[in-house]
């Protein structure tokens, strides 16, 4: 029936309306709830300390990438293992030995003018201003798998990222030079050592960054993320800022790969 033109709407009809009207509601505010819970567990954000937590917690045995132990390159000792924390991502704990290699001038008797990985524009890094690690340069024990970590095995190339923790710090820093067994006069190198970082590295980690008398005997997590999204392109003039924007992002990233 019709009063003034327009349809009368019976009360059976009004009911069904207001519930559809009320279910079209409630569901876009549904579909919403789930996409502000996802975007929240997305952009979690995680502290140094809770990441290297997490590190140091997944450092175990079952873990352990390396069937021989590796030398600290400050204290000689064959006590360093490297663990895969994360699926990709691989972690030891050493002293910090101080690099001087590259293109800066620099007294340490063991300087070289060069680094084994160069920057994007093909000129030796610098260590005193691009915060490097140094790995072992090959395979000490020739075999493969190798006993030891060796980083070609594991999916890690030049400039490759990684976190550098000590104390209440870390930087970011990328892999910039190699340990050989080539007995230099001025050195008893070994490939089987870790431990050893840039000049530049040891100061933004806060400690003496002299190559002749800094460094430390432990204390040092570096943990290495591999594949080609984490190498790190650049130059000496910018690498270093390059490197610090991926802290928070690679914390992060570990943080939840780990699930803490």
């Amino acid at each position: 029936m019709k009063a003034g033109g327009r349809p009368v709407m019976s009360s059976s009809r009004r009911r069904f309306a207001v519930v559809g009207a009320a279910l079209a509601l409630a569901v876009p505010l549904a579909v919403n709830s789930a996409h502000a819970e996802t975007a929240d567990a997305a952009a979690k954000s995680y502290t140094a300390a809770q990441v290297l937590a997490g590190v140091k917690k997944n450092s175990t045995d079952a873990n352990k990438v390396n069937s021989k132990p590796h030398i600290n390159t400050m204290t000689r000792a064959k006590n360093v293992n490297v663990y895969q924390v994360a699926k990709g991502v691989y972690a030891y704990g050493s002293g910090l030995a101080v690099d001087t290699d590259g293109s800066d001038p620099d007294p340490d008797p063991d300087h070289q003018g060069s680094t084994t990985f160069k920057d994007s524009n093909g000129k030796s890094l610098g260590a005193h201003h691009v915060p490097f690690y140094v790995l072992g340069d090959d395979c000490y024990d020739k075999k493969s798998p190798c006993p030891h970590f060796f980083y070609k095995e594991h999916g890690i190339k030049g400039r490759q990222f990684a976190l550098m923790f000590y104390k209440s710090k870390v930087i970011g820093a990328i892999f910039g030079d190699t340990q050989t067994a080539n007995d230099q006069d001025t050195s008893d190198n070994d490939s089987r050592e870790l431990g050893e970082a840039s000049v530049k590295a040891a100061s933004l980690l806060g400690m003496n960054s002299s190559g002749t008398d800094g460094g430390v005997d432990n204390g040092v997590t570096v943990v290495i993320f591999s594949g080609s999204d984490w190498v790190v392109n650049g130059t000496n003039s910018n690498l270093n800022e390059t490197a610090q924007g991926m802290v928070t992002k690679a914390l992060d990233s570990l943080g939840a790969s780990m699930g803490i």
